[in-house]
């Protein structure tokens, strides 16, 4: 009996609606008190769970004597029900699918939102460098470093280069100064000088990932972060663009010293 019970629950009948049928068709008719003495559900209860059962035609009602005497179905009646269900389901299936296209529209405009966050003061940028320290992807950025050392000058905080350093990525950087820039060789940075009178940049620009960061340190340490991959990579194609522009004026400035 138990292994009935968990086999009508598999087709979608609930504990009690599997006892109460049982016990209906093991009456074969009766009223909702004799059924309830038959399980373990409450009186109460199995009224509910009849008139349900009523609403699936797996039973009818019928008064006799100012009582309510309920009859129970052939069981090939789950056939029936079964059969009435399963075109519920593709009907809803119908449904779905034309819902999805409608929705995809909407799906599509949130999905392609930027994300973005605001960053303040040097706590805040050392607390995006532990953020970024944790990301695999390479780095390819340019920074104004007069400016950025008049408010925070990276070689006195190594935390950050050495752990980036560690993860193997390769880091390029084309750093905006009037005086010579160099890291620790540990830090494994690849630098591009250009002085300030050539290309003035007193803000920052770093593209990871899919995740571009822009700052400003003429009034504070002011950033934006926007996590939107085409975004990324219309910066990263714009700061490959002035990677190899740098490296060649590099190469030039370097040959005419050699003269």
């Amino acid at each position: 009996m138990d292994n009935i019970k968990r086999d009508l629950e598999k087709i979608g009948f609930s504990k009690n609606e599997a006892d109460v049928y049982l016990a209906l068709l093991q009456l074969g008719s009766g009223t909702a008190g004799q059924v309830a003495k038959m399980t373990s559900v409450k009186r109460t209860t199995t009224y509910n769970v009849l008139r349900d059962l009523m609403a699936k035609g797996l039973a009818t009602g019928v008064m006799r004597q100012e009582e309510c005497v309920y009859i129970v179905e052939a069981p090939e009646r789950l056939s029936s029900l079964l059969h009435l269900q399963y075109q519920e389901v593709k009907q809803r299936r119908r449904l779905a699918d034309q819902l999805i296209m409608r929705l995809q529209v909407f799906h599509n405009v949130g999905a392609h939102k930027p994300v973005i966050r605001y960053i303040e003061s040097v706590n805040g940028l050392r607390s995006m460098q532990r953020e970024y320290e944790n990301l695999e992807e390479d780095v390819l950025q340019i920074v104004g470093m007069d400016t950025l050392r008049q408010l925070y000058d990276p070689v006195d905080q190594p935390e950050h280069g050495e752990t980036i350093s560690r993860s193997g990525r390769r880091i390029r950087t084309i750093v905006v100064s009037a005086k010579p820039v160099s890291y620790p060789d540990e830090w494994n940075i690849e630098v591009v000088r250009i002085p300030p009178d050539l290309l003035d940049v007193k803000g920052e620009m770093t593209v990871c990932g899919d995740r571009l960061l822009l700052f400003s340190y003429t009034s504070g340490m002011i950033a934006v972060e926007i996590c939107s991959k085409t975004i990324a990579d219309t910066a990263r194609a714009t700061l490959e663009m002035s990677w190899r522009w740098a490296k060649e004026w590099e190469g030039k400035q370097n040959a005419l010293n050699q003269e």
